[in-house]
């Protein structure tokens, strides 16, 4: 009988399962995944960041219809973590309280290293990826920047930057309705480049690949598909910055309604998405890559990993 592990990962937009197990050779086979979206880290670029009562209850509640889905597999080991939002909240403990007042199952809450080496982990499971021995991988959430440099098998760099689009959103962006004016663009872009900066991770030489994860891009990627009548996974997985360049000029001159009729673009992401698009940008930009490939082995595929090899 196969050994079959469960993780949830509380993220800033989104709460998500992946149930896995191990196949043959090693490899991590995902075996059911869901998506909720719960925004958490509304008011996460406060300078006292709290969650909100409202957040807490729902992410709780989104928490416990997800364990109730992972045990139909009966998991061995079930492992709940949560990332940026609840680790910069003040009251983050109360959270953690809710979630086992409602589930009896403890939350652990990843330091900013630990999520960046577990997504760097993550995306190393990826077919795709096999005989990569050497990959810069970047995830882009709702409360951080993620960069992860791996090198021969092994995470030699990981980062994580308070660059997320509700975070920068919230700071930079006053009517969330309005089209985003060139002077906001032009703040977002030089305060991602700074913060990129100051933090001296490496950019080696454009031949090694630029590994893409994160709702953001799963959502550019799913609109660039709808684009030309495609399915997200029947559309390429590489990413070009042209592309990402012409998707967010047209996004940022849209209204907030207009952005709702946008086809696959989620209507909890309207307001956040051209932040993401003007901070991968200006990554790309930075770190001169042309094009990224997206990655659906994320987080939740590196806790899983680490679960089974622990065994």
């Amino acid at each position: 009988m196969q050994e079959t592990v469960a993780v949830i990962d509380v993220g800033s937009n989104s709460i998500k399962l992946l149930v896995a197990c191990r196949a043959a050779e090693g490899v991590l086979s995902p075996l059911f995944s869901e998506t909720i979206e719960t925004r958490i880290s509304t008011g996460i670029s406060l300078e006292n960041p709290r969650l909100q009562d409202t957040a807490i209850r729902a992410g709780a509640e989104t928490i416990a219809e997800l364990v109730n889905l992972a045990t139909s597999y009966h998991p061995t080991q079930l492992e709940i973590v949560a990332t940026s939002a609840v680790r910069d909240a003040s009251n983050g403990d109360d959270f953690t309280d809710a979630v086992f007042a409602k589930t009896g199952k403890r939350l652990r809450i990843l330091s900013g290293q630990e999520e960046a080496t577990s997504i760097g982990r993550g995306v190393a499971c990826d077919p795709a990826l096999a005989g990569a021995e050497h990959f810069i991988q970047v995830d882009l959430g709702g409360g951080s920047l993620e960069l992860v440099q791996f090198s021969s098998g092994q995470v030699t760099e990981a980062i994580s930057l308070q660059l997320g689009a509700v975070r920068l959103s919230e700071r930079f962006i006053d009517d969330n309705e309005a089209p985003i004016d060139p002077a906001t663009e032009a703040q977002i872009r030089a305060t991602v480049i700074q913060s990129i900066q100051e933090s001296g991770f490496p950019f080696p030489s454009p031949d090694i690949p630029f590994v893409a994860t994160g709702g953001a891009f799963v959502i550019t990627r799913a609109i660039l598909a709808a684009q030309q009548n495609l399915t997200i996974e029947e559309h390429s997985a590489e990413l070009s910055l042209s592309a990402i360049t012409t998707l967010k000029k047209d996004l940022c001159a849209k209204t907030l309604h207009q952005r709702m009729s946008v086809p696959h673009l989620p209507a909890n992401r309207t307001d956040i998405i051209p932040t993401a698009l003007i901070t991968i940008e200006a990554l790309m930009h930075h770190a001169e890559r042309r094009a990224v490939f997206h990655s659906f082995c994320n987080l939740r595929f590196g806790i899983a990993a680490a679960l089974l090899t622990s065994n």
